[in-house]
């Protein structure tokens, strides 16, 4: 009987570890650390025909004219740009981001790995006053755990939706065109868009942590000092967490497959 062949690519530390997990007896597991697909990564998904790949949560660099070797397999990706998605077109395709069991998980893991990252500043948080922009999974799990650690926390979003459900969580809410009128300590953005433009920017005056997907918050030719930005955070911190929440969502994924 042959066995399964798995391609795990990407320089994040859960997917190296998530290669180990996923190796048995009856899988054959092959990691690169790599963020572009390359001549190494058409020769290899040629030679060895994977049955299933895992690509990372950033679409990788196509740095070939075409990306071989992937007409058997099955797909496990996180965001795909417009490149990829043309060549994954015709592919079974599973976005481990559209998974809400892993999409919570890791939301509750990021909100931790920030903590972490915050007391790194040698700063409590305990009686600050925190701007937290958006109000999706991350949003709520950081400003349920600020509070319980003894932050203030106000929420600024776009919408009517969000902003009268922060309300109804009890938190202080405000339009994200207003945030620069709020006062506070810290401020971390947690929408996925370039929305801080220069004019907002020169309203906030406090150290912004970024915790949205690269290239953060900053509109083209904003520029600031106290800025971070601060992505997959779950892989940097705490590394076989985040790839034990990945391993179940690809195990969950590929068993209701084959339930249906």
């Amino acid at each position: 009987m042959n066995s399964e062949k798995w391609l795990i690519i990407g320089t994040d530390a859960r997917l190296k570890l998530l290669a180990k997990k996923l190796s048995n007896p009856e899988r054959t597991v092959f990691y690169k650390s790599k963020t572009s697909w390359d001549n190494e990564l058409n020769q290899l998904a040629i030679e060895q025909e994977p049955d299933y790949i895992v690509l990372p949560i950033q679409p990788l660099k196509v740095e070939v004219p075409a990306v071989l070797g992937l007409q058997n397999a099955t797909i496990f990706c996180g965001k795909t740009n417009e490149e990829w998605k043309e060549i994954l077109e015709e592919h079974t395709v599973h976005h481990y981001l559209e998974d809400e069991a892993f999409i919570w998980q890791n939301a509750l893991l990021t909100a931790e790995a920030f903590v972490a990252t915050f007391y790194q500043t040698k700063q409590a948080i305990s009686g600050k006053r925190f701007i937290i922009t958006g109000f999706g999974r991350v949003a709520k799990t950081l400003g349920h755990l600020l509070r319980s650690i003894g932050a203030e926390v106000i929420i600024a979003v776009r919408s009517d939706v969000q902003l009268n459900e922060a309300k109804a969580f009890r938190y202080q809410a405000s339009y994200l065109a207003d945030v620069g009128e709020i006062e506070a300590d810290y401020f971390v953005n947690t929408i996925p868009a370039k929305w801080l433009d220069a004019g907002i920017n020169e309203k906030i005056r406090i150290p912004i942590f970024d915790l949205a997907s690269y290239p953060g918050c900053l509109q083209e030719g904003v520029e600031r000092e106290n800025y971070e930005l601060l992505p997959a955070l779950p892989g940097k911190f705490f590394p076989n967490d985040a790839a034990n929440i990945l391993y179940n969502s690809i195990v969950g994924q590929l068993r209701r497959r084959k339930s249906c």
